[in-house]
């Protein structure tokens, strides 16, 4: 069950395509389709090098304007508008303060197919994987070969709860 609230209609329409598989959106250079047109604009950046959200502080420039947001965040205001409400850390990225609330609640969502591991992010479970190819090394000799990417991707990268972490997190002003 989705716990998800907003107080704008266009924020909640919005949500309410993620509860579905439809994309109607459709890239004329690829064929990729997108569930919005601002998904899809922004793909099309990617094709056509056009990056038009500027940093007003420096020479960089990006495709999205999450991306300039965290850029700014990170390189310039270096806020960190995430916060937890267990302790004091704090974060420029939501991700990043899901990932350290799973510290304080002990949540691994991300569970191996192949034996009883867990994982509190994916970076680690699909580092794990590559001990079931028989060389944690990272040689691509065994069931999954070459990049950490090319694991397969299923079941055990399943999405966390939002209801779950919902009470840890918190955004600052």
């Amino acid at each position: 069950m989705c716990v998800f609230t907003s107080s704008r209609i266009s924020s909640f329409n919005r949500h309410m395509k993620t509860h579905t598989a439809e994309k109607p959106h459709m890239c004329h250079l690829c064929l990729k389709a997108f569930r919005t047109v601002t998904l899809l604009r922004n793909h099309v950046n990617t094709h056509t090098g056009t990056r038009p959200y500027k940093c007003g502080d420096c020479d960089m420039a990006f495709v999205t304007s999450g991306e300039l947001v965290r850029h700014r965040r990170y390189k310039h205001t270096h806020e960190k508008p995430f916060k937890c409400s267990v302790c004091k850390y704090a974060s420029v990225e939501a991700s990043k303060l899901k990932r350290h609330v799973r510290s304080h609640t002990g949540e691994r969502p991300f569970q191996c197919l192949l034996c009883s591991y867990a994982s509190k992010d994916t970076y680690k479970l699909k580092r794990h994987m590559r001990t079931h190819s028989g060389n944690a090394g990272g040689d691509p000799s065994g069931p999954f070969r070459g990049s950490l990417d090319s694991v397969p991707r299923g079941p055990w990268q399943a999405q966390t709860s939002k209801r779950a972490s919902s009470s840890f997190l918190t955004r600052g002003i």
